[in-house]
């Protein structure tokens, strides 16, 4: 067992172990307490998602890197889905409902799309909420249709009713609030 220092061990020491530990203690809590004070001001506002709509073509981020900027790319590459918006800019895109169809659908990529999504502040992160297509210049609605059922879907894989295969149509808007 080792020996504390003689001055910790005095009667005169065990006095001042207190004391300092409730000093320090004190200033402890002074810092706890400033500290909360700062925190409970009024509370930041959470930036919202913003509402978009936007024309372009799908692209692999990572080629498009490549090419824009020679950054290295793997031959064997995953593909990193984005939009490229008619202004040029590019966003990511998040992999959901309404956008499964460009994750999964090699002809949905080849088409200009027209989308609906809400923007993530301070990213270029897309979450699609709505996926059209223009064709000579107009709008096209596109979708997933199962001739079995007579169910319309958003997403390439098979029906959700008979498992059977759908197949992707694109047909003009009736109504441009469609």
């Amino acid at each position: 067992m080792s020996k504390l220092p003689q001055s910790f061990t005095g009667r005169q020491g065990c006095a001042r172990l207190p004391q300092a530990m409730v000093c320090a203690c004190g200033i402890l809590l002074a810092l706890l307490a400033s500290a909360r004070t700062l925190d409970a001001g009024e509370p930041k506002p959470v930036a919202l998602p913003r509402a978009v709509e936007l024309r372009g073509r799908v692209v692999c981020l990572a080629e498009e890197m490549h090419r824009l900027h020679d950054v290295p790319l793997p031959t064997n590459h995953e593909h990193l889905w984005g939009l490229q918006a008619s202004d040029r800019m590019l966003y990511t895109l998040l992999r959901g409902k309404y956008s499964d169809a460009i994750f999964l659908d090699e002809r949905v990529r080849q088409k200009e799309l027209l989308i609906k999504a809400r923007l993530f502040p301070n990213t270029q992160l897309l979450e699609i909420t709505n996926l059209r297509s223009i064709k000579d210049g107009v709008v096209q609605d596109l979708y997933y249709y199962c001739d079995i059922c007579a169910i319309k879907g958003v997403s390439p894989e098979t029906c959700a009713c008979c498992q059977g295969p759908v197949e992707l149509v694109e047909k003009p808007l009736k109504d441009s609030s469609e």
